[in-house]
């Protein structure tokens, strides 16, 4: 039951499922901040060794001046984002717990980090010999962007949805003349 709770939460917190093929205009994207950063799993734990799976990969269209890196990690990589809480439209709320299969992309401008894109399908999943074995997932890939909003490497924001030419930090893009 915990699972499935968690699963109607990601549902509820996304808003762009590509199985749907869901698209808005980037001026109503919600944005959820947290203060202190949002925990971030998969950013450091990635094995170069590994061969990058693009499958659920976070990528829309290219952004002109960003890099984006697919992290390898074994597969299935499996995540366990802790409950958060966070700020909406000013008001407190709390994301409840989720275990996922993730793809995560790391966006780079200048060679400095502004985002981390996440392909995500929740997942029932458990540990057998030091492996993630995937009981059951969903049919359905959400995609949700963390954003550095500072250049101060704390992702503060998230967005439901990949990373598009909007969501580019003010730091990040190049001075206009």
């Amino acid at each position: 039951m915990r699972y499935l709770c968690a699963a109607v939460v990601l549902m509820a917190l996304s808003t762009a499922v590509a199985a749907c093929n869901f698209e808005y205009s980037p001026v109503a994207m919600p944005q959820y901040y947290r203060t202190e950063g949002w925990k971030l799993p998969g950013i450091t734990d990635f094995d170069t060794k590994e061969s990058a799976n693009s499958y659920g990969a976070p990528i829309s269209k290219p952004i002109t001046g960003a890099t984006a890196y697919l992290l390898p990690h074994a597969s299935p990589y499996i995540v366990e984002f802790p409950a958060q809480e966070f700020v909406l439209n000013g008001a407190r709320e709390r994301m409840h717990a989720a275990q996922v299969k993730a793809t995560i992309i790391r966006w780079e401008v200048d060679n400095r980090v502004v985002a981390y894109s996440y392909g995500l399908i929740p997942v029932v999943a458990h540990r057998h010999n030091g492996k993630w074995v995937v009981d059951s997932e969903m049919l359905c890939i959400f995609y949700a962007t963390f954003i550095d909003d500072k250049g101060d490497g704390v992702f503060r924001v998230l967005v439901p949805a990949t990373l598009t030419a909007d969501l580019v930090p003010r730091w990040a893009k190049p001075e206009e003349n």
